[in-house]
C-alpha cells in the first residue's frame, strides 16, 4: 500500500455504469502536498488503446472502412510494405511493425526531447515490419498511432475531437484525449530511486496509443459500454473480440495471464477483459468482469508492483 506522504494510487469499482466505490491514497503533487482523491486525473497510457480500437470499429460499423483494408489505402505515397498490413493487423498487434518509441530513440530523439504525432509516423513509415504481417502477436505502440491517423484520414476530423464527439460526450464522460496536456486536477508522475521521488514527464505528443486523461471512476463508467453497446451497438461489441489472437507468453512477465488480444483489449480465458497502461510513471490496470457487469480501474503516479494485483482483488471482492 502506498504511503500517504509519497506518490500513490487511486481506484474505482463500477457496476453497470455506476461508481459503487472509489478511493485514493498518497500525493498527486509532492511540491504542493495535494492529495490523491477520487477526482484526481491520471494519464491512462495504453488503456487509451481501447478507445482508438473502438473508434475504428465504429467506422467499420458505419461502413466507412473495413478491418481487411490495407494500411496503404490511408497514406500518401505509401511504402510498398504497407500494402500487406491490414487495419486488423494493426488493431491486433500482428503487423510486425517496430515500436515508434524505439525508432525515435534510435534517431537520437529521447523521451525528454519534443516529438509529435507526425514525427512518430514518419519514423514508422521509414522502417519496415520485422516479420511478415499476420504471423504472430507483437505489441507495438506504432500500430495504434497509425490507427489514429486512419481515423483522421477517413473522417477529416482531429482524432481527439472524434473521441470527444463520438464517445466522451454521448456517454457523459469527463475525459479528454490530450497528450502532455496540463489537465486541471491531474496528478504528477514521479520516478522513485533510493527512496527519493523525482518528477518525470515527457514532451512527446503522440496519441492513439495513449493520451486519454481521466479518473478511475470515469473509466469504470465507460466500461459499461462493453455491456450495453450504447455507442456502436452489438456489432461494435462483437468486434472487440472477433479475430482476437493468442498472445502466448508475451505478457506473462507483466502479470497478465495468457489470453487473446482483440480490439485494444486482452480477452482472458474466463472471458474477462483487461488492459494495462504504462507511460512516464503512470501505471494503470483496467478490468471488466466476464459478465460485463462490473469493472475496476487502479492507477498510480509512481511505479507500483501491486496495481494489477489490486485490480484483480477488487474485482473478486465485488463479483464474489
Amino acid at each position: 500500500m502506498p504511503s500517504a506522504d509519497g506518490p500513490g494510487c487511486a481506484a474505482a469499482v463500477g457496476e453497470r455504469g455506476e461508481v459503487v466505490w472509489e478511493a485514493g491514497r498518497g500525493k498527486a503533487d509532492l511540491a504542493t502536498g495535494r492529495a490523491i482523491t477520487s477526482g484526481t486525473v491520471f494519464d491512462m497510457a495504453s488503456n487509451s488503446k481501447q478507445f482508438t480500437a473502438d473508434a475504428v470499429l465504429l467506422l467499420a460499423v458505419r461502413h466507412r472502412l473495413s478491418l481487411d483494408d490495407p494500411l496503404s489505402d490511408f497514406l500518401d505515397d505509401p511504402p510498398a510494405w504497407t500494402r500487406e498490413v491490414t487495419l486488423g493487423d494493426l488493431m491486433r498487434h500482428t503487423s510486425g511493425i517496430p515500436d515508434y518509441q524505439d525508432l525515435l530513440e534510435a534517431e537520437g530523439v529521447g523521451v525528454t526531447d519534443p516529438a509529435g504525432q507526425s514525427q512518430a509516423i514518419a519514423a514508422v513509415l521509414a522502417s519496415r515490419p520485422e516479420e511478415p504481417p499476420g504471423r504472430r502477436f507483437s505489441y507495438s505502440n506504432s500500430n495504434y498511432v497509425l490507427l489514429a491517423h486512419v481515423v483522421e484520414r477517413v473522417t477529416g476530423r482531429p482524432f481527439p475531437s472524434f473521441l470527444q464527439e463520438e464517445f466522451f460526450t454521448p456517454l457523459h464522460l469527463r475525459m479528454t484525449s490530450a497528450p502532455a496536456a496540463d489537465v486541471p486536477g491531474k496528478a504528477k508522475s514521479y520516478d522513485e530511486r533510493d527512496g527519493a521521488f523525482t518528477p518525470e514527464s515527457s514532451p512527446w505528443k503522440q496519441y492513439g496509443d495513449g493520451s486519454v486523461q481521466t479518473t478511475p471512476g470515469e473509466m469504470v463508467r465507460w466500461a459499461d459500454n462493453y455491456r450495453t453497446g450504447r455507442v456502436g451497438g452489438l456489432e461494435l461489441l462483437a468486434g472487440v473480440t472477433r479475430g482476437a489472437v493468442s498472445v502466448g507468453d508475451v505478457l506473462r512477465g507483466r502479470g497478465i495471464e495468457a489470453g487473446r488480444y482483440g480490439a485494444g483489449m486482452l480477452l482472458l480465458p474466463d472471458n474477462s477483459l483487461v488492459h494495462r497502461g504504462d507511460w512516464e510513471q503512470f501505471h494503470s490496470t483496467f478490468k471488466v468482469s466476464p459478465d460485463r457487469n462490473t469493472a475496476v480501474t487502479v492507477v498510480c503516479n509512481t511505479d507500483s508492483p501491486d496495481h494489477f494485483r489490486a485490480a484483480n482483488r477488487l474485482l473478486s471482492i465485488w463479483t464474489g
